[in-house]
């Protein structure tokens, strides 16, 4: 039976990539260009390569918060944009707005009651701690463990060891982390030694690979899962 759930929050409990496209294009708007799709989907490509490397540990997310911009507008051939200005804006803007999946909000609220609930994300803290507030979500959860503060990214084992050191009473078999990605969330789960979700609500076929306990493609197929 499962006590502890572990969720992921980007395009997991909130729609990451809607919260991209308005921060995305709104800056775009105000450098004097005009977004597109096109460019949102260049843009998206290279910064969830940049991602990928920093779970890697290739970079530091220091580096990628600039990086992704300065690659990005060379790609594209676009020139005369002020690269921190476009990134700071970008990242204030990526936590001003939130957009729940699959109505997350009253799901972790059925299950306040009878779960603890943690957040494990590897986003700017600032950026995450504000949508959190900002959808409700803070107010369900039992904490909070974001990458940047922990001082290791998902999937390090170190991630997860300082995540179940600061857990009250923390069981790994009565723990389960939920997440859409297979590179930090069940990979990170894997190694932690945790059960795995694997949220994948486009039906993509699972990896042989890696050992999944558990795939759902709504996230209120929980449920059933946590015996409710």
């Amino acid at each position: 039976m499962y006590t502890t759930i572990l969720w992921d929050l980007d395009n997991t409990l909130l729609d990451f990539n809607a919260s991209e496209k308005y921060a995305f294009n709104t800056c775009m708007v105000q450098a004097g260009l005009t977004p597109d799709d096109t460019l949102l989907s260049l843009y998206s490509q290279i910064n969830r390569a940049f991602w990928n490397r920093l779970e890697r540990g290739e970079i530091t997310k220091k580096e990628l918060l600039t990086q992704r911009f300065v690659h990005f507008f060379a790609t594209a051939g676009i020139s005369g944009v002020d690269i921190a200005l476009f990134r700071d804006t970008y990242q204030r803007l990526l936590g001003s707005v939130f957009y729940c999946l699959d109505d997350s909000l009253t799901l972790c609220r059925k299950l306040h009651a009878s779960h603890r609930q943690y957040i494990v994300t590897n986003g700017v803290a600032s950026t995450q701690r504000n949508k959190l507030q900002g959808s409700g979500l803070a107010d369900l959860m039992d904490g909070c463990f974001i990458s940047e503060e922990l001082g290791f990214e998902k999937p390090s084992a170190e991630f997860f060891r300082l995540c179940m050191e600061r857990i009250p009473a923390f069981q790994k078999q009565e723990t389960l982390i939920v997440g859409d990605s297979l590179t930090s969330d069940m990979l990170g789960g894997v190694r932690a030694g945790i059960a795995c979700c694997w949220y994948n609500p486009g039906g993509a076929p699972a990896p042989d690979d890696l050992p999944i306990n558990h795939t759902i493609r709504s996230l209120w197929e929980l449920l059933p899962i946590l015996g409710l």
